[in-house]
């Protein structure tokens, strides 16, 4: 069951408001948009294809890591800033994400769902995966079989990107702070140590991206085969 209009529109801004690195568009004729629900086999190649042209040395590793982190990126923000921020959980049935290129950035149709008052924040977070679980199975079996990642992968960069969205939600917050609220996330995605880096909130994540194969010996700042951090992707 969706909220009324109006509450429905409080929610969105609020989202705006709380989680700055989600956009909501209205789709428009010349732009190209999906749903999960409705992704072909040529869809993701397409968008697979584009991935490739990213770098002349990139192999097909970075492709499928990169195919997942943009096709979920989003919808995991999404799930932790409206059970964060707004005590519920947004339909992913219907919603739609926009493809620029190989990105991915740009929400529409959102529609929030009613939640149950007796509801804690435990069993949000239980629904919040059961939904992300439902959204992933609608497009991963079309995905070619070259890019489909191993369920151990999988989970280390979803547990990754579950701990970006968490910071990105309380940007202002410190280290204990995130730590405390993270607590009760820590069945969904495993536990990360978070630290301050350079006066910047931050994590070591548990997977490389890969992003070094575009620049070389150019690592992200939290990768784990980094030792330094020369990049702030």
């Amino acid at each position: 069951m969706h909220l009324q209009t109006q509450q429905h529109n409080n929610h969105e801004l609020a989202l705006r408001q709380q989680c700055s690195l989600l956009t909501f568009l209205t789709p428009t004729n010349d732009e190209q948009w999906f749903s999960s629900q409705c992704l072909t086999s040529k869809q993701l190649t397409d968008l697979a294809n584009a991935i490739k042209l990213r770098g002349t040395n990139v192999t097909e590793g970075y492709v499928a890591i990169n195919l997942y982190l943009q096709l979920s990126w989003q919808v995991i923000y999404l799930l932790v800033a409206c059970v964060e921020h707004l005590g519920c959980i947004p339909d992913l049935v219907n919603i739609k994400q926009r493809v620029t290129g190989s990105h991915i950035y740009g929400l529409a149709n959102l529609n929030i769902m009613v939640q149950d008052d007796s509801f804690n924040n435990a069993d949000l977070i239980e629904l919040a995966a059961n939904h992300l679980i439902d959204h992933q199975h609608a497009w991963n079996d079309n995905l070619p079989l070259q890019y489909r990642l191993n369920e151990g992968l999988l989970k280390r960069l979803q547990s990754d990107t579950f701990h970006a969205a968490l910071i990105a939600c309380w940007p202002e917050k410190s280290i204990e702070f995130i730590a405390k609220r993270f607590q009760p996330w820590q069945k969904l995605c495993g536990k990360h140590r978070f630290r301050d880096q350079n006066n910047t909130l931050t994590f070591m994540r548990k997977t490389c991206c890969l992003h070094y194969q575009l620049v070389a010996a150019d690592y992200c700042a939290n990768c784990p085969l980094n030792k330094k951090g020369t990049s702030a992707c």
